[in-house]
């Protein structure tokens, strides 16, 4: 029964790295065909926060997923991730919305800084709306893609699970054998 249980859970482990890793490399290819464009999973745009601009609400290291928002929907108080004039991706509370041309506009400030940002966020500027902060995440990520990371989290698992299929592969092949030999020694 404990058995049973132990290889439950790390099939359970192994799945759960597998689809981590599927997602992983979904986003990698799809970050090197478009690099002009974030990645994203199902609408999702999973960010490593690099400031304390926004503490307490994050902090640097953290991850947060950035889902596609339609800019009329953006309200006051919510968290946006935008690219700001000089290029840079940055993730703002917003605390006004003024109308240009008809379209929305955004004021912004990290929740962390004295003053608001001295530029305004259009539609077009609007990457997504944050809705999930993953504490530490983008530490985890940094470490995973790194040497280490990739030791440990793709050669590890393939290895233990190459030698628990040929552990159990070899304990059923002794199992049979220790019948034959019951049974030869039950007819003789």
């Amino acid at each position: 029964m404990v058995k049973r249980i132990t290889r439950f859970a790390f099939n359970g482990i192994i799945t759960i790295l597998f689809v981590l890793f599927l997602a992983a490399m979904f986003l990698l290819i799809q970050g090197r065909l478009n690099p002009d464009q974030i990645p994203s999973v199902f609408g999702y745009h999973p960010l490593t926060v690099l400031s304390n601009s926004m503490q307490p609400e994050f902090s640097a290291g953290d991850m947060v997923l950035a889902k596609n928002v339609n800019p009329a929907e953006v309200e006051v108080g919510d968290v946006i991730t935008y690219n700001d004039p000089e290029g840079n991706i940055v993730t703002h509370r917003v605390i006004e919305i003024t109308t240009e041309n008809d379209a929305p506009v955004f004021h912004t400030q990290g929740d962390n800084n004295n003053t608001a940002d001295d530029y305004t966020v259009s539609g077009s500027e609007l990457i997504g709306e944050v809705n999930t902060t993953l504490p530490y995440g983008g530490y985890v990520v940094q470490f995973l893609s790194g040497p280490v990371g990739v030791l440990l989290f793709i050669i590890l698992p393939v290895c233990a699970l190459i030698g628990i299929t040929v552990y159990e592969r070899l304990g059923k092949d002794n199992e049979a054998e220790s019948e034959e030999e019951k049974k030869s020694r039950q007819t003789v």
